[in-house]
């Protein structure tokens, strides 16, 4: 029996399954975007509380140099899992709202960024360091506009990512 060389045709079916449920995660947001936003919540508040209790677990087996850390991730991730599941729309919202800044953060990085290069070089660079900053400080004024807004653009990001997922890993398999 010939066995398969490890390459890109050995796990096609890998990024099929992630292309389809990534599509199907987008379109769930994009139809049900309140419901879906609440499961996916539950899912990690779920995720964390598991994961605290296994990193308490192996932090007392393996008992190596990180004991401390590995007690503080797991304590921190029961806590964290616990109040999720306690209270789901609260930590949905504060969820989402934390990541808007960072999406604000990383604009006004990259916006500087394109400023400082667009002043040196290039004008396209510039005019695009500047929509950057508009849009950061959109989202830090207008919190609850783009919390409300972000699941939307989320799902629509993973329909188009769940797409290209899907073909690329069909034209691997071919």
């Amino acid at each position: 029996m010939a066995k398969s060389l490890p390459g890109k045709s050995s796990y096609w079916w890998i990024l099929l399954i992630e292309g389809l449920l990534q599509l199907v995660l987008g379109v769930l947001l994009l139809v049900s975007t309140d419901i879906t936003v609440f499961l996916l919540i539950q899912l990690l508040g779920l995720y964390w509380l598991i994961r605290g209790i296994i990193m308490i677990f192996q932090a007392f087996i393996i008992h190596g140099k990180d004991f401390g850390m590995m007690i503080l991730g797991g304590i921190l991730g029961i806590v964290s899992g616990f109040v999720v599941l306690r209270y789901p729309l609260f930590s949905g919202f504060i969820m989402l709202e934390f990541l808007v800044l960072i999406i604000a953060f990383v604009g006004m990085v990259q916006g500087t960024i394109s400023i400082v290069r667009g002043l040196q070089d290039s004008l396209g660079e510039l005019i695009l360091g500047i929509i950057l900053w508009i849009i950061a400080l959109f989202l830090i004024f207008n919190p609850l506009s783009s919390v409300l807004a972000l699941p939307v653009v989320i799902g629509i990001l993973w329909v188009i990512g769940g797409l290209m997922l899907t073909a690329v890993s069909l034209s691997i398999r071919k």
